[in-house]
C-alpha cells in the first residue's frame, strides 16, 4: 500500500487544504481482483484529516478490501456551505471527487464510490450521499450527529462539542436558521422519491450521548422504506467503536468482491 499526505487548492474552500490518501499498488496482502473502489472518509467535529489513519486500522482494511481511501479536511464547517466561511458541502460532494479522479485516476463510477464518516462526518456522509443518490453507491454513518440544534444544546455539557454554538452561527448565520436542505429528515424524505439510493449502513453505541437521535434516523429510514442496515452494540462516542464500525461496513459492502 502507498500512503500520501499532501495539499490541494480548493475553489470551494478558497484555500489549500490537506488530503491523506491510501492507494493500493503492490497487492502484497490483497488477493482481490479488479480495480479498487474509492472510499471518501469524513472526520468529526473535533478532528482533522489525520484522525482516521491515526486512530483506526483503516490502512489495513484498505489493503484487505482493495480500496483507495481519501481523507479530506473541512474543519468545523459541519459539511455545509457556510454563511460566514467555506463551501464545505460543495467541496466534498462535487469538487473533491473530481480532484481525486484527475490526480489519482480513481474510479468515480457510482458502484465504486463510497462515502462514510463519524459523528459530524456521519451527518456529512448521509447528507452528501442522499443529496446526490446518483453519484454515491454506498454510505456509512457512525454515531451520526444528525440533529444540529440538539448538538448545540448538548455542547454546554459535552466536551467534544464545546464551543459549537459559535460554529452554528458561522455556518447558518446569526439567527441560526437551519434551512430544510441541511436537515437529515428533509434530505431523506426527498431522496426517498428517487429511483436509486445508496446502500446505507448505520451504527451507534448504546452508551453514546447521540444514541437517541440515531434511533430516530433509523426509524425514519424504516418509515420512508429506505433500505438500510442498522447495528448497535455496547460503546460510547469513541474510536474503538468507530474502528469496529468501519470494518463491519466494509465487510458488508465488499462481500460480493471477495475472491480468494
Amino acid at each position: 500500500m502507498a500512503f500520501f499526505t499532501g495539499n490541494v487548492y480548493s475553489k470551494s474552500l478558497l484555500l489549500d487544504t490537506q488530503l491523506n490518501i491510501i492507494l493500493p499498488h503492490d497487492h502484497r496482502e490483497n488477493r482481490r481482483k479488479g480495480s479498487p473502489k474509492t472510499l471518501i472518509l469524513l472526520h468529526g467535529l473535533s478532528d482533522n484529516a489525520s484522525a482516521w489513519y491515526r486512530r483506526t486500522a483503516i490502512e489495513r482494511y484498505a489493503e484487505k478490501y482493495n480500496l483507495t481511501v481519501v481523507m479530506p479536511e473541512v474543519q468545523r464547517s459541519y459539511y455545509n456551505d457556510m454563511v460566514y466561511g467555506q463551501k464545505a458541502y460543495t467541496y466534498i460532494a462535487e469538487e473533491l471527487p473530481a480532484i481525486i479522479e484527475s490526480m489519482f485516476k480513481t474510479s468515480l463510477r457510482r458502484e465504486d464510490l463510497i462515502i462514510a464518516g463519524l459523528s459530524m462526518g456521519g451527518y456529512g456522509a448521509l447528507r452528501c450521499a442522499f443529496g446526490n443518490p446518483n453519484r454515491f453507491g454506498y454510505c456509512g454513518a457512525f454515531s451520526g450527529a444528525y440533529d444540529i440544534l440538539e448538538l448545540k444544546k448538548l455542547s454546554i455539557d459535552i466536551d467534544v462539542a464545546a464551543g459549537f454554538e459559535k460554529d452554528v452561527k458561522a455556518i447558518f448565520g446569526l439567527e441560526m436558521d437551519i434551512p430544510d436542505e441541511a436537515t437529515i429528515p428533509y434530505i431523506l424524505e426527498q431522496a426517498a422519491k428517487s429511483d436509486v439510493l445508496p446502500e446505507l449502513y448505520l451504527t451507534c453505541g448504546t452508551e453514546d450521548f447521540l444514541y437517541p437521535v440515531n434511533l430516530r434516523i433509523k426509524q425514519l429510514c424504516t418509515k420512508l422504506s429506505i433500505k438500510s442496515t442498522y447495528e448497535e452494540w455496547n460503546g460510547a462516542h469513541e474510536w474503538r467503536f468507530w474502528d469496529e464500525s468501519i470494518e463491519k461496513m466494509l465487510k458488508l459492502f465488499m462481500k460480493d468482491e471477495e475472491r480468494y
